[in-house]
Protein backbone atom coordinates (compact mmCIF):
# COMPACT_ATOMS: atom_id res chain seq x y z
CA UNK A 1 0.00 0.00 0.00
CA UNK A 2 1.59 3.44 -0.75
CA UNK A 3 1.61 6.16 1.26
CA UNK A 4 0.24 9.57 0.89
CA UNK A 5 1.51 12.25 0.49
CA UNK A 6 -0.02 14.68 3.08
CA UNK A 7 -0.72 18.25 2.77
CA UNK A 8 -0.48 20.34 5.64
CA UNK A 9 -0.59 24.05 7.32
CA UNK A 10 3.34 25.14 7.37
CA UNK A 11 5.06 27.87 9.50
CA UNK A 12 2.46 28.28 12.13
CA UNK A 13 1.00 26.02 15.12
CA UNK A 14 0.18 22.69 14.46
CA UNK A 15 -3.06 22.20 12.49
CA UNK A 16 -5.04 19.39 14.09
CA UNK A 17 -7.68 17.88 11.71
CA UNK A 18 -10.40 17.15 14.36
CA UNK A 19 -13.42 16.92 11.85
CA UNK A 20 -13.19 12.79 11.88
CA UNK A 21 -13.32 10.22 14.27
CA UNK A 22 -9.98 8.87 13.72
CA UNK A 23 -8.48 12.51 13.83
CA UNK A 24 -10.26 13.09 16.95
CA UNK A 25 -8.40 9.96 18.20
CA UNK A 26 -4.84 11.52 17.27
CA UNK A 27 -5.42 15.05 18.69
CA UNK A 28 -7.03 13.68 22.07
CA UNK A 29 -4.08 11.25 22.43
CA UNK A 30 -1.39 14.34 21.96
CA UNK A 31 -3.60 16.94 24.19
CA UNK A 32 -4.59 14.72 26.78
CA UNK A 33 -2.49 10.96 26.92
CA UNK A 34 0.62 12.77 26.17
CA UNK A 35 1.01 15.64 28.41
CA UNK A 36 -0.44 13.73 31.77
CA UNK A 37 2.38 11.18 30.80
CA UNK A 38 5.09 14.08 30.69
CA UNK A 39 3.82 15.74 34.28
CA UNK A 40 4.36 11.38 35.34
CA UNK A 41 7.81 11.48 33.94
CA UNK A 42 6.00 8.36 31.91
CA UNK A 43 7.83 7.47 28.71
CA UNK A 44 5.86 6.24 25.91
CA UNK A 45 5.49 5.63 21.76
CA UNK A 46 2.12 6.61 20.52
CA UNK A 47 2.38 4.26 17.41
CA UNK A 48 2.39 1.05 19.89
CA UNK A 49 -0.05 2.17 22.15
CA UNK A 50 -3.25 3.94 21.13
CA UNK A 51 -5.09 4.51 24.17
CA UNK A 52 -8.01 6.10 21.93
CA UNK A 53 -9.76 4.29 19.20
CA UNK A 54 -13.03 4.59 17.68
CA UNK A 55 -15.82 1.84 18.66
CA UNK A 56 -16.04 -0.53 16.06
CA UNK A 57 -19.76 -0.37 15.70
CA UNK A 58 -18.89 3.49 14.59
CA UNK A 59 -17.22 4.84 11.36
CA UNK A 60 -13.97 6.38 11.87
CA UNK A 61 -14.27 8.70 9.14
CA UNK A 62 -18.16 10.46 10.18
CA UNK A 63 -17.72 13.49 12.07
CA UNK A 64 -19.46 11.64 14.75
CA UNK A 65 -19.55 8.32 16.58
CA UNK A 66 -18.08 6.67 19.76
CA UNK A 67 -14.39 7.10 20.52
CA UNK A 68 -13.02 3.98 22.90
CA UNK A 69 -11.12 5.31 25.68
CA UNK A 70 -8.39 2.22 27.35
CA UNK A 71 -7.19 4.12 30.32
CA UNK A 72 -3.46 3.58 30.80
CA UNK A 73 -2.41 1.42 33.26
CA UNK A 74 0.23 4.09 34.43
CA UNK A 75 -2.68 6.77 34.94
CA UNK A 76 -5.05 4.21 36.56
CA UNK A 77 -5.68 6.13 39.69
CA UNK A 78 -6.74 9.57 38.01
CA UNK A 79 -9.78 8.99 35.81
CA UNK A 80 -11.27 11.97 36.85
CA UNK A 81 -8.64 14.11 35.88
CA UNK A 82 -8.18 12.54 32.09
CA UNK A 83 -12.23 13.05 32.04
CA UNK A 84 -11.94 16.56 33.00
CA UNK A 85 -9.15 17.32 30.06
CA UNK A 86 -10.95 14.85 27.48
CA UNK A 87 -14.21 17.03 28.40
CA UNK A 88 -12.11 20.55 28.49
CA UNK A 89 -10.19 19.72 24.97
CA UNK A 90 -13.19 18.70 23.29
CA UNK A 91 -15.31 21.83 24.73
CA UNK A 92 -12.75 24.02 22.99
CA UNK A 93 -13.44 22.71 20.04
CA UNK A 94 -17.23 22.86 20.10
CA UNK A 95 -17.53 19.28 20.05
CA UNK A 96 -21.16 17.97 21.87
CA UNK A 97 -20.84 14.89 23.61
CA UNK A 98 -23.43 12.22 25.17
CA UNK A 99 -22.65 10.71 28.86
CA UNK A 100 -19.82 8.91 29.03
CA UNK A 101 -19.86 5.33 29.74
CA UNK A 102 -17.76 2.60 31.33
CA UNK A 103 -15.94 -0.68 31.21
CA UNK A 104 -14.84 -2.16 34.15
CA UNK A 105 -12.43 -4.81 36.29
CA UNK A 106 -15.23 -7.63 36.93
CA UNK A 107 -13.22 -8.29 40.18
CA UNK A 108 -11.66 -4.98 40.94
CA UNK A 109 -14.53 -2.69 39.58
CA UNK A 110 -11.84 -0.47 38.31
CA UNK A 111 -12.46 1.95 35.30
CA UNK A 112 -10.73 0.51 32.51
CA UNK A 113 -12.37 1.78 29.31
CA UNK A 114 -14.62 5.07 28.96
CA UNK A 115 -17.07 5.29 25.80
CA UNK A 116 -17.15 8.70 24.64
CA UNK A 117 -20.24 9.38 22.55
CA UNK A 118 -19.54 12.47 19.93
CA UNK A 119 -23.22 13.52 19.05
CA UNK A 120 -21.99 16.77 17.48
CA UNK A 121 -19.15 17.73 15.65
CA UNK A 122 -18.73 21.80 13.86
CA UNK A 123 -14.93 21.21 12.99
CA UNK A 124 -16.40 18.84 10.10
CA UNK A 125 -17.80 22.51 8.61
CA UNK A 126 -14.49 23.71 8.27
CA UNK A 127 -11.96 21.15 7.63
CA UNK A 128 -10.21 20.99 4.33
CA UNK A 129 -10.59 19.17 1.22
CA UNK A 130 -9.06 15.69 1.37
CA UNK A 131 -6.16 14.84 -1.13
CA UNK A 132 -5.56 11.36 -2.09
CA UNK A 133 -2.40 11.38 -3.43
CA UNK A 134 0.24 8.74 -3.16
CA UNK A 135 3.63 9.95 -2.68
CA UNK A 136 5.53 8.98 -5.82
CA UNK A 137 2.51 10.82 -7.85
CA UNK A 138 2.58 14.10 -5.52
CA UNK A 139 6.20 14.42 -6.03
CA UNK A 140 6.24 13.86 -10.25
CA UNK A 141 3.16 16.42 -9.78
CA UNK A 142 4.58 18.93 -7.53
CA UNK A 143 7.92 18.81 -9.13
CA UNK A 144 7.75 17.92 -12.99
CA UNK A 145 4.47 19.64 -13.40
CA UNK A 146 4.29 22.51 -10.76
CA UNK A 147 8.34 23.11 -10.46
CA UNK A 148 8.36 22.92 -7.09
CA UNK A 149 11.90 21.60 -4.93
CA UNK A 150 11.45 18.74 -2.18
CA UNK A 151 14.31 20.22 0.57
CA UNK A 152 14.88 17.84 3.68
CA UNK A 153 11.93 15.81 2.43
CA UNK A 154 9.21 18.44 2.19
CA UNK A 155 7.72 20.49 0.05
CA UNK A 156 6.93 24.75 0.51
CA UNK A 157 4.92 26.76 -0.79
CA UNK A 158 2.15 29.45 -0.67
CA UNK A 159 -1.79 28.75 -1.01
CA UNK A 160 -1.97 31.50 -3.76
CA UNK A 161 1.34 30.34 -5.77
CA UNK A 162 0.06 27.14 -5.09
CA UNK A 163 -3.06 27.90 -6.90
CA UNK A 164 -1.60 29.92 -9.84
CA UNK A 165 0.34 27.21 -10.83
CA UNK A 166 -1.90 24.52 -11.03
CA UNK A 167 -4.32 27.01 -12.92
CA UNK A 168 -1.46 27.44 -15.37
CA UNK A 169 -0.85 23.92 -16.38
CA UNK A 170 -1.93 23.47 -19.59
CA UNK A 171 -3.15 20.13 -21.64
CA UNK A 172 0.13 20.22 -23.45
CA UNK A 173 2.07 19.97 -20.13
CA UNK A 174 0.18 17.24 -19.46
CA UNK A 175 0.64 15.79 -22.75
CA UNK A 176 4.25 16.14 -22.59
CA UNK A 177 4.36 14.77 -19.06
CA UNK A 178 2.21 11.30 -19.96
CA UNK A 179 4.40 10.80 -22.78
CA UNK A 180 7.74 11.78 -21.59
CA UNK A 181 10.57 9.18 -21.47
CA UNK A 182 10.38 6.47 -18.62
CA UNK A 183 13.61 8.04 -16.27
CA UNK A 184 16.22 6.05 -17.12
CA UNK A 185 15.85 4.88 -20.56
CA UNK A 186 15.67 7.05 -23.17
CA UNK A 187 14.54 5.21 -26.02
CA UNK A 188 11.74 3.95 -23.47
CA UNK A 189 8.19 6.03 -23.76
CA UNK A 190 5.20 6.16 -21.62
CA UNK A 191 2.12 5.12 -23.56
CA UNK A 192 -0.55 8.12 -23.30
CA UNK A 193 -3.88 6.92 -21.97
CA UNK A 194 -7.40 8.76 -21.11
CA UNK A 195 -6.68 7.38 -17.88
CA UNK A 196 -3.49 8.29 -17.10
CA UNK A 197 -4.65 11.68 -18.28
CA UNK A 198 -7.21 12.00 -16.08
CA UNK A 199 -5.50 10.78 -12.92
CA UNK A 200 -3.13 14.04 -13.68
CA UNK A 201 -6.36 15.97 -13.76
CA UNK A 202 -7.41 14.43 -10.17
CA UNK A 203 -4.13 15.16 -8.11
CA UNK A 204 -3.58 18.68 -9.87
CA UNK A 205 -7.79 19.25 -8.70
CA UNK A 206 -7.23 18.13 -5.41
CA UNK A 207 -4.42 19.98 -4.71
CA UNK A 208 -6.11 22.95 -6.28
CA UNK A 209 -8.66 22.79 -3.77
CA UNK A 210 -6.67 22.50 -0.62
CA UNK A 211 -4.98 25.82 -1.72
CA UNK A 212 -8.42 27.19 -2.07
CA UNK A 213 -9.40 25.84 0.97
CA UNK A 214 -6.45 27.20 2.40
CA UNK A 215 -7.01 30.96 0.77
CA UNK A 216 -10.71 31.14 2.07
CA UNK A 217 -9.44 30.16 5.49
CA UNK A 218 -6.42 32.80 6.05
CA UNK A 219 -3.77 30.00 5.77
CA UNK A 220 -0.75 31.84 3.77
CA UNK A 221 2.25 28.69 4.22
CA UNK A 222 1.46 25.41 3.05
CA UNK A 223 3.94 21.95 3.15
CA UNK A 224 3.09 18.62 1.76
CA UNK A 225 5.60 15.71 3.25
Amino acid sequence: MHRKLSFTLAGGPIYWRTDRIKELCKYLTANVVAPMFTRNGAKWNCRFMNFFTFDNASDRLAPTGTIRFAVPPQLAGQVGELETSITQELAKLRIKVGPFKYERDPALNTVQSILIPITDNPTAQAAPPDVNISQFRGCVVLSELLGYQRVHGRYEFTADDLVKRVSSVTEGRIAAYVTSPVKGTASLRRTPSCIRIERVHSCLNEVKQFGLWALNHNYRKLAAV
